[in-house]
């Protein structure tokens, strides 16, 4: 865990390398409301007038390299060198399609979620294997997809055995394999 749930965090960060979710509670469920990726800026929030946060950073992959700056040097080394403003501004414009294009399928059902959750994750950390298929990290398992996805562990099997029956999976466990 980086930051605790209602946290409010000073600090701004960069991942250099690795995968984290933003998690959120709802309704008594603990949810990923989406993703930070390699070279994704987070902290935003330390900017926020809000005193508390509703969310929670979480390391999900074995391991990450993340730097962290305090507000206040970020602010002055933003002055003394303004063009990182747009590497800034860019990188959280970015953060910000990636999340609301996550609310388009939410309505889906369940199969085509995970569909669009795998195609999703595999855009961004999927690694070609040697025979051109699409292989996702081994830490994106049943239960990370069931809080992304909003929906049971259960269901997330049964769906993804659909989806090997059909042919666009050719792996449904850990390492999860799109053909």
């Amino acid at each position: 865990m980086i930051i605790d749930e209602y946290e409010k965090s000073s600090t701004f960060y960069y991942v250099v390398e690795g995968v984290i979710s933003v998690d959120i509670l709802n309704e008594g469920k603990r949810y990923i409301s989406s993703f930070i990726f390699q070279n994704d800026f987070f902290g935003l929030d330390s900017f926020s007038t809000f005193k508390q946060k509703e969310h929670s950073i979480r390391v999900i992959s074995e391991q990450a390299t993340i730097f962290s700056i305090s507000k206040e040097i970020l602010l002055r080394l933003l002055n003394e060198e303004p063009h990182y403003y747009e590497l800034l501004l860019t990188n959280f414009a970015d953060i910000f399609q990636r999340h609301y294009g996550y609310f388009n399928f939410l309505h889906l059902p369940t199969t085509e979620r995970i569909k669009h959750a795998l195609h999703y994750l595999s855009d961004h950390i999927g690694l070609l294997t040697a025979a051109e298929h699409l292989e996702l990290p081994t830490f994106i398992t049943q239960e990370i997809l069931s809080k992304f996805c909003r929906t049971s562990q259960s269901r997330v099997s049964v769906s993804l055995g659909e989806l090997e029956q059909a042919g666009w999976l050719l792996r449904k466990k850990v390492p999860i394999t799109i053909n």
